[in-house]
């Protein structure tokens, strides 16, 4: 046995191939270099099968003939070189595929040896279904497939120009993730070259999930108020929102504003092609204005009598109070009810409340406060007679009185029924301006009720005095 090795060449159209073998024959072998056992040849392309072979000693020359699948193949058409050492086949269809068998005889001996090659005739590839594209939703099976006739060895496909590992297959199936998103296809592999298909978009969409939940919110009524949600998700996001249940028409921003006229449950949903998610409900709650429901009222009252002003009102607590009188606040009435506990001339006058808390305010009606039986000053008989001062009396005090013209006067304090407790002053005085100095306490005047009077010639006139303990 002798080792050697042989160069094969095979001639495929215009592309050649260098086969290198080792092949091992023995001595007076005919073939001396055999195409390989089996070959692969695309569909349009020139088939060449080749051998060489040498007459062994004593024999004078070679005859050659080529079988396809034990048919003698003769030239003609698209065949050439049937008797020859090589054969030739152009623009091969999926017909020449077959066993080829050249049988070469010796001459004149007729001693023969043969080799056999399988030639595969390989289709070209035509795809028949592109891969389709889409909008998808994260969480969403995915398939991508294509679909293609001819000699296909195996496929790959590509996400933005990235081979997807272990996508080998005529279908890819995957569970969508936003990282998906991009550009697809796949490389159809075939020994005639490989294909790409069409390059299909995929759009992986995300479900609204809420990042910042809308808050209950307290209001004056009549203030504006905003209510917010913040969201993540693929745009765009749809917003709805709804006030009781009932959605609000033109409320379909993230932002949700409106004027505070009830008290009321609110929530808003985020949708996308992929779904929606509802907020929680909040509410948004009215706080009312201060309402006087009740004005406080006024009238006559004896004097040193005990006074009470009240005012009721509604509203959002706390409420605040601040009596008047004559339009000027009263230091320390903030109270809903005001108590004038020992009346005197210096507290008439009007008297209102004004209520407020924050969301604004309301003034009561105005009561009116004043003195039964007691006047700024008497006149008659040609004396003008004022009121004595201070008023009511604890201690010492002050009568004025003025005469029209000069006489006799007595001046004196008496109790309600008119008899006497003491005399004042007694005498001719002249026209014009007098004061008298009273002490309650000297005089020994309890706690009660008195009339001052200023007696003339014609007649007398009197005031109510009221001494307090």
């Amino acid at each position: 046995m002798t080792r050697c090795t042989r160069w094969f060449q095979l001639a495929l159209g215009v592309v050649s191939w260098l086969l290198v073998a080792t092949v091992v024959y023995a001595a007076g072998t005919i073939i001396k270099q055999r195409p390989p056992s089996a070959l692969r040849q695309c569909s349009g392309d020139t088939l060449v099968l080749a051998v060489q072979a040498e007459p062994p000693v004593g024999e004078s020359g070679l005859r050659y003939q080529w079988y396809k699948d034990g048919v003698p193949l003769t030239d003609g058409g698209r065949i050439s070189g049937a008797q020859t050492n090589t054969l030739t086949i152009v623009n091969v269809v999926s017909t020449d595929a077959g066993v080829y068998t050249i049988v070469v005889t010796t001459v004149p001996s007729g001693a023969t040896e043969e080799a056999q090659v399988q030639v595969d005739i390989a289709q070209p590839v035509q795809v028949t279904q592109q891969p389709t594209g889409g909008t998808f939703c994260a969480g969403q099976q995915v398939t991508l497939s294509v679909t293609a006739t001819g000699s296909i060895d195996g496929y790959q496909w590509y996400h933005n120009a990235n081979i997807v590992p272990g996508a080998t297959e005529a279908s890819y199936t995957m569970t969508a993730t936003p990282a998906d998103s991009g550009e697809w296809w796949c490389v159809i592999i075939s020994p005639c070259g490989n294909v790409i298909s069409e390059k299909v978009q995929v759009q992986v969409s995300v479900a609204p999930q809420l990042v910042t939940q809308p808050t209950d919110l307290a209001v004056c009524r009549g203030t504006s108020f905003t209510l917010q949600v913040e969201a993540t998700g693929t745009e765009p996001l749809q917003y709805q929102w709804y006030q009781n249940g009932t959605p609000i028409a033109g409320a379909n921003q993230a932002t949700y504003q409106a004027v505070a006229t009830q008290t009321a449950t609110y929530t808003v949903e985020v949708s996308n092609s992929c779904g929606t998610v509802r907020s929680q409900a909040v509410t948004v709650r009215v706080k009312e204005p201060p309402q006087v429901t009740q004005d406080p009222q006024g009238g006559n009252f004896p004097l040193g009598s005990r006074v009470e002003l009240s005012v009721v009102a509604t509203g959002e607590p706390p409420l605040s109070y601040q009596w008047y009188r004559n339009n000027v606040p009263i230091a320390g009435a903030t109270s809903p009810t005001y108590v004038i506990l020992n009346l005197s001339q210096s507290d008439e006058g009007d008297y209102f409340c004004v209520v407020t808390n924050e969301c604004g305010a309301d003034t009561s009606g105005v009561a009116k406060v004043g003195l039964t039986g007691i006047t700024e000053y008497v006149v008659g008989h040609g004396v003008i007679l004022r009121v004595i001062a201070p008023h009511p009396v604890t201690g010492v005090a002050t009568i004025r009185f003025q005469l029209v013209e000069e006489g006799w006067v007595r001046l004196r304090v008496a109790d309600l029924y008119g008899r006497p407790i003491a005399v004042l002053q007694e005498g001719f005085l002249p026209a014009g301006e007098h004061v008298q100095r009273l002490d309650a306490v000297a005089l020994g005047l309890a706690a009660g009720a008195y009339v001052y009077e200023v007696q003339t010639a014609t007649g007398t006139v009197r005031q109510l005095m009221v001494v307090a303990r």
